[in-house]
């Protein structure tokens, strides 16, 4: 079977996009209580819409944690990790198969914020209640300028 990827929440271009963020990775600190907090508001949602919950996935919860931490430690926000690898490449490389996948990112000052802007964001949102996605990876990781937050997706 053909793969399919969904990538509602990397619109055109943005797949290469960084953008430099001011945090010291010497004060990373794993929010997994926050990352939970996330999945709760997000399967909220999703039960009001009909839509089957979301299973947390560890394998994809550990790669959302090492793309946060990518990112604080190089100093960027963006989809393509510091070596250029997009969520599907990473997916890939660690043998996680899907058929259906996606990312959302989101750096706000708390899990609350970072929610409501994930739900006025178009293309974030439209992962968010993807009917094809069952299970999701979170990771949150508190720094010095805000909590950065991943979710993958997949099916």
């Amino acid at each position: 079977m053909p793969e399919t990827v969904t990538v509602e929440s990397l619109p055109s271009g943005e797949i290469q996009t960084r953008v430099a963020i001011n945090v010291a990775a010497s004060s990373a600190q794993d929010r997994p209580g926050d990352a939970r907090a996330l999945l709760r508001d997000l399967n909220a949602v999703r039960a009001t819409r009909g839509l089957v919950q979301l299973r947390l996935e560890p394998r994809l919860c550990d790669l959302a944690r090492e793309h946060a931490l990518d990112m604080v430690t190089h100093r960027f926000f963006g989809h393509a990790s510091w070596d250029g690898s997009t969520p599907f490449q990473r997916m890939h490389r660690v043998g996680y198969e899907y058929h259906v996948a996606g990312e959302n990112l989101v750096l706000d000052v708390d899990e609350a914020a970072a929610h409501q802007m994930l739900w006025r964001s178009n293309p974030h949102r439209e992962n968010m209640l993807e009917p094809k996605f069952a299970r999701v990876g979170i990771a949150a990781i508190a720094t010095d300028n805000g909590e950065l937050f991943v979710e993958d997706f997949s099916d």
